[in-house]
């Protein structure tokens, strides 16, 4: 299997990195590779952040599920309803 890849490049880009080759002399092969490493480091580090904060808010959530008291089923969808029913009357007087 080979390692090449073939990009079907818009005009504009093929200007651009024509640009950057000639600011730098490297190839268009070497600015494409940079490019492209440069935005998979990042999209790396975004899914890591990602993923932190999933987890601390999965263990938010097994922590609130030991430690707080559970409601009935009802006794919640009470709540959501008042909490709807305070929020339609609170924004009533905006509605047009």
């Amino acid at each position: 299997m080979s390692s090449r890849v073939i990009l079907n490049l818009n005009e504009q880009l093929i200007h651009c990195l024509d640009v950057e080759k000639d600011r730098t002399g490297a190839t268009r092969n070497s600015i494409v590779t940079r490019i492209l490493e440069k935005y998979f480091t990042e999209q790396q580090e975004k899914q890591r952040l990602y993923d932190e904060w999933f987890m601390a808010e999965v263990e938010k959530g097994i922590k609130s599920a030991r430690e707080e008291p559970l409601i009935e089923h009802e006794e919640a969808v009470n709540q959501i309803h008042a909490i709807i029913a305070n929020a339609r009357k609170e924004h009533a007087a905006q509605v047009v």
